[in-house]
């Protein structure tokens, strides 16, 4: 790991492995191959390794053994997805993790981890043995920004069952992440998941069409109604997800897909259409007209206002006097 990978590490990315390995009281060290750990102590024993493989993909492989009963806690942001391949002991008492999975080929499983946290109790005796690939949704925003409607669905594609050849691919692609295995450089690593996302991408682009294409329109018409109707209210994306009960980033994907622009640039452009129109029909204050299009202040809103259309509100209402 390079020490620009190291500076420019992100939070999203350090809570996928940094509060669980300091409840097992394990330090961390950078190596050319990456993060190591290792841990012998009175909870458990064990080794750790993590690979960062650009800013929104991390590679993790443990192999832990609990001396005793611990309850033990994730957290993390965001939504991301992950593969994960299960090589720990049939006899284990109890599997690892308690989020949903979709079964994708031998021990390995794909899922979609919630933003928050979950506490796991882990009985003493028990081997947690995985190999995974976290990917973070900016990963998926950074695709779909360069390849707008051709990578559409991947992310959702981690909840459901995958092609037999792309789940095989994904586990020989796993098995190749070897803890210490020489080479074993962000660049390659990053090369392997990114060529996993193409072939997932093209097997499942007509069926992610199909069955997602009337889903996310009807979802999009439902985000435009609850602008159209709140545009003096709050419009953070997080609380249209909310209002909507969808996550974050399925709303985000889906929004951007149906109509080529982002969320909040159209919320923008919605509020700006609105003052326009109260500007030109209406003779009530700058203060009053900036409060029903969602700016509480009046210099947010001339700011905001200036920014969108190149002139200040009043100059905008003086022309269209003059024009009448």
């Amino acid at each position: 790991m390079t020490d620009h990978a190291i500076r420019s590490e992100s939070r999203e990315i350090q809570t996928l492995y940094r509060p669980q390995v300091e409840q097992l009281g394990m330090e961390l060290h950078y190596r050319s191959g990456g993060l190591e750990g290792q841990v012998d102590g009175d909870i458990c024993r064990g080794r750790f390794q993590a690979n960062l493989a650009g800013p929104y993909c991390l590679v993790i492989w443990h192999d832990i053994t609990f001396l005793r009963e611990m309850s033990f806690s994730e957290y993390t942001m965001t939504d991301y997805a992950c593969l994960t391949l299960d090589e720990s002991p049939v006899s284990n008492p109890v599997p690892y993790g308690v989020q949903p999975f979709t079964m994708q080929k031998g021990n390995m499983v794909s899922l979609i981890q919630q933003a928050g946290s979950v506490t796991n109790r882990i009985p003493a005796g028990s081997r947690s043995r995985t190999r995974s690939i976290c990917i973070l949704p900016g990963y998926f925003m950074e695709l779909e920004n360069q390849w707008p409607g051709q990578v559409g669905g991947l992310f959702d594609a981690f909840g459901r069952p995958w092609p037999s050849n792309i789940a095989q691919s994904a586990l020989t692609a796993l098995s190749t992440f070897t803890p210490g295995r020489p080479g074993q450089t962000e660049f390659l690593i990053k090369a392997h998941i990114d060529l996993l996302m193409a072939m997932l991408a093209q097997a499942s682009s007509a069926l992610v069409q199909r069955h997602e294409s009337s889903h996310d329109h009807e979802l999009v018409q439902q985000v435009k109604t609850h602008i159209q109707s709140n545009l003096g209210g709050d419009l953070s994306i997080d609380r249209i997800a909310q209002s909507l009960y969808v996550g974050r980033t399925r709303l985000c994907l889906a929004f951007r897909h149906q109509t080529g622009v982002s969320l909040a640039r159209y919320i923008r452009e919605q509020r700006m259409d609105r003052a326009r129109h109260l500007l030109s029909s209406t003779g009530e204050d700058i203060t009053w007209i900036g409060r029903q299009v969602g700016y509480m202040r009046p210099s947010s809103f001339s700011a905001a206002f200036t920014r969108e259309t190149g002139v200040a509100p009043i100059a905008w209402r003086e022309h269209c006097n003059r024009v009448r």
